[in-house]
């Protein structure tokens, strides 16, 4: 049955009432994913930088620690799975997300916020839209990152948004479930540095990083993440990236290491920041030092509701 919120998609001869209505009546009898006791819903995310808006180019004070603090974001995409709202007895309804064949596909979706992050308006999206039945949701849980299932297939016959190729490593890698880039020091000639946070599965094994993983990786990296006093018609998901960083000096890189934090199990700059992405993380200096253990930050601060 085609839900009354999407008849506003198709276009009917202006003739007569008569003919109207029987189009109408045709519709109705049509079959279709959607059930009578559904309701469409849009999950509104935003990103923020410490509080504030996020602004592609603006110059956030404070982010992190040691001087000068300020750091600045050219890049925010990021995958989200297995959305579900939560009902007021703590059951989830997971949300059957619209096949619009850019965003979302299957169970997955990418929220992109980069709309002023070029020499033009970019293509953006701040919202997973789907249908849930129509009951009193509470609260929402989500996965940041790609099921195994999708994140190795070849990027080159991949659909939308598994072909967007900004966000690929390699094959075997799989995608990057988080890309932030950004620098921090902006603006000092000698002391900027470019320092980014990419989240995505590492100890993929195999030989070829052209060809998928020969068996599961050895950290997915996918955090599942749950809020409370959340109403999908009215609040938004806020992704605060100053958080991730709040015990980082985004001015300094560790030499012959990723900028910032790739993910990397030998990246020092990943430990501070992994654990406040609600990952525990595997620390491992270099051939034969032991692992350090380092557990997620809880509770997890990256995400909030923001109310209006």
């Amino acid at each position: 049955m085609v839900h009354p919120s999407r008849l506003q998609w198709f276009s009917f001869p202006h003739r007569t009432t008569l003919a109207v209505g029987a189009a109408l009546t045709l519709l109705a009898g049509c079959g279709g994913d959607d059930n009578p006791g559904d309701r469409q819903v849009q999950v509104q995310f935003a990103g923020q930088v410490n509080g504030q808006e996020f602004v592609c180019g603006r110059i956030y004070a404070g982010v992190g620690v040691g001087q000068p603090g300020t750091y600045q974001v050219n890049d925010w995409r990021f995958y989200i799975h297995d959305v579900a709202l939560v009902r007021t007895d703590g059951s989830r309804q997971t949300l059957a997300l619209d096949q619009d064949g850019i965003w979302q596909y299957q169970n997955l979706a990418l929220l992109d916020l980069r709309k002023d992050c070029g020499s033009g308006a970019l293509p953006t999206n701040a919202a997973v839209a789907g249908a849930v039945p129509d009951a009193d949701y509470t609260g929402i849980c989500f996965k940041v990152g790609v099921p195994y299932s999708l994140n190795h297939i070849n990027d080159a016959t991949a659909p939308s948004p598994l072909n967007a190729s900004g966000m690929l490593w390699n094959w075997r890698g799989g995608r990057k479930f988080i890309r932030v880039d950004g620098v921090g020091a902006p603006g000092n000639v000698d002391g900027a540095v470019a320092f980014v946070v990419h989240l995505g599965s590492t100890e993929c094994p195999g030989q070829d990083a052209n060809s998928p993983p020969t068996a599961a990786c050895g950290y997915p990296n996918i955090a599942e993440f749950c809020l409370d006093n959340f109403d999908v018609d009215q609040d938004q998901v806020v992704m605060d990236m100053g958080k991730a960083l709040a015990a980082s000096n985004v001015a300094i890189n560790t030499a012959n290491t990723a900028s910032g934090c790739m993910s990397g199990n030998s990246d020092p700059e990943c430990i501070p920041i992994m654990p406040r992405l609600n990952l525990d993380f595997t620390y491992v200096a270099g051939a034969g030092a032991a692992p350090e253990q380092y557990s997620k930050v809880v509770p997890q601060t990256l995400f909030s509701v923001g109310k209006p």
